[in-house]
Order: structure tokens, then C-alpha cells, then sequence
């Protein structure tokens, strides 16, 4: 019998740095800056990521050192945001995602994040009773929700003709 254990949520973290910095990110072609990411732990503990861009090529050390952007926010929400469950951009906006320095980096280092899951949303088939009943109302000259007669006969009432007192009598 074998047990699964769950993988710990810190190594989300370290395998999306891994990830980015593996291979060229052509998203990021053009930029040339550091990002440090300060990442706060329940304790009160920080883990510091300094991630170095320079023309889509990604390097991420754990070294503090000045950088071009700061983003601070905590370990458990920024696993959310590196497994896409939540967006940086609105995160930032929501003040759950601080950033210190050039908010363009945050802009362009969203790029590498992932796409929130996919939701499907099915639209049920069109009530065929429904569409029987808005077609005989439109046939009738009537509204579908009132019931009540339309006014766009073909006599000059209504429409400011010859007849056009009050209740729409002929004079």
C-alpha cells in the first residue's frame, strides 16, 4: 500500500522560479530588469527571490540586492497567484500585492504567470416554447411580455398624421 502525501504548497513557489528561469521566455523579450519578490511568511519570516530579466532570458537567486521593482505580499496568497488562481494585475489593484518601483515589471512579469483554470459554462438550448410564443406575439402585432397591441398599425395615428389628437380619433 502506498500512501500519496501531498506535495508541500513552498515547492509551488520554488518550481514556478524554476520553471521561468529553465528555459528562454520569449514573452519577456525587450526587458531588461530586476524583480525582487519579498514573500512573508505565517511567522513572520521572509523569503526573498531577486528575479533578473535581461532579454528573455530569466535568472532567479535568493541574494537581496537593489532591483528595479519590489513585490511584497505573503507565501500562501502568492501560491495562488503562481498556480493561477488568482491574477497579480487585480491583486495589486486590490492592494493584496504591493509594488515598490516600476509597476510596468509587474505588467510584464504577468506574462509568465498561468491562465486562471478553465470554467465551462454551458448555455442551456433555447426554450422552444418560448421562441414559439415571442414569434405568434410579433405575427399578432403584439409584445411577448405585455400582451398588450402595438401601436405601429398602418393608420397616420400615432405617428403625428392628420389624425393626431388626442386618443389618436380622426377630427
Amino acid at each position: 500500500m502506498t500512501a500519496q502525501t501531498a506535495r508541500p504548497r513552498a515547492d509551488l513557489i520554488d518550481e514556478f522560479f524554476d520553471r521561468i528561469s529553465a528555459t528562454p521566455q520569449p514573452l519577456l523579450h525587450g526587458v531588461a530588469a530586476t524583480v525582487r519578490f519579498e514573500l512573508t511568511e505565517e511567522r513572520g519570516d521572509e523569503r526573498v527571490r531577486l528575479v533578473r530579466i535581461r532579454d528573455g532570458r530569466v535568472h532567479v537567486g535568493r541574494r537581496p540586492t537593489r532591483a528595479d521593482a519590489t513585490i511584497r505580499t505573503d507565501r500562501r496568497f502568492f501560491e495562488y497567484v503562481v498556480t493561477g488562481e488568482a491574477n497579480a494585475l487585480t491583486a495589486a489593484l486590490r492592494g493584496r500585492l504591493h509594488v515598490d518601483g516600476d509597476i510596468r515589471l509587474l505588467v510584464a512579469f504577468s506574462r509568465l504567470l498561468p491562465s486562471p483554470p478553465r470554467r465551462v459554462t454551458t448555455v442551456p438550448p433555447p426554450d422552444r416554447a418560448a421562441k414559439q410564443a415571442a414569434q405568434a406575439a410579433k405575427a399578432a402585432g403584439t409584445t411577448a411580455r405585455t400582451g398588450k397591441v402595438s401601436a405601429g398599425g398602418g393608420g397616420a395615428a400615432g405617428r403625428g398624421g392628420a389624425g393626431g389628437g388626442a386618443g389618436g380619433a380622426p377630427r
